[in-house]
């Protein structure tokens, strides 16, 4: 299994390292006022509206680093792989923001994380993208495991948040977007799983 060969990385990963090189990512995104009150923060479609938000920054986030990753050496079938997520964090991303404009009930700019956790995360970030710098940074096989381990740790997260939100979720087609999206994060789970195991671990 993958995540007996390795240390527990820092969660949401991917996502960071587009935060500290590009100030795109949840770091640095508007939030709501800070004022909330209990009720409003345990509401059930507030605590959807921050799934949804942290869903679509990181999707809007994460294709961000392909410039990154394109400097980068790489076998043809992490290259494709990388590629293929890259185009389906977009898509991901455009589809949310659309569905946002047609249902009022999917928020996207709801208030994620508090002023300091996101200062945290993205002190986290920097650290991160100094493995992915495309002078400096991790090469070869060393820098194509650890960065499918992003993925895979970031996928692992994002297919977990839409399970748990599928229940809590009374929009007929809302919820429909959630079960898809969960079943799409599965998969790409699944490929980037059988890479690692594959090519880049022993047996």
């Amino acid at each position: 299994m993958i995540h007996s060969l390795y240390a527990p990385r820092q969660s949401r990963q991917i996502r960071l390292a587009a935060a500290a090189l590009l100030l795109a990512v949840t770091a640095s995104a508007p939030s709501l006022a800070t004022d909330q009150s209990a009720s409003q923060k345990t509401d059930a479609r507030a605590q959807l509206s921050i799934g949804y938000t942290i869903l679509y920054r990181e999707a809007d986030g994460i294709p961000k680093l392909k410039w990154l990753l394109d400097f980068k050496d790489k076998t043809s079938e992490m290259g494709q792989l990388t590629h293929d997520l890259m185009s389906y964090y977009q898509q991901l991303a455009d589809n949310m923001k659309k569905l946002s404009k047609q249902y009022p009930a999917m928020r996207i700019d709801a208030e994620a994380m508090s002023p300091i956790e996101a200062e945290e995360r993205k002190a986290i970030g920097t650290d991160q993208a100094k493995d992915m710098a495309p002078l400096v940074g991790k090469a070869g096989r060393a820098f194509e495991r650890e960065t499918l381990l992003m993925f895979y740790d970031a996928l692992n997260e994002q297919r977990h948040l839409t399970a748990v939100m599928v229940p809590r979720e009374t929009s007929p087609n809302l919820k429909k977007f959630l079960e898809s999206t969960k079943a799409q994060l599965d998969q790409h789970h699944a490929k980037v799983g059988a890479l690692l195991n594959g090519r880049y671990f022993t047996h």
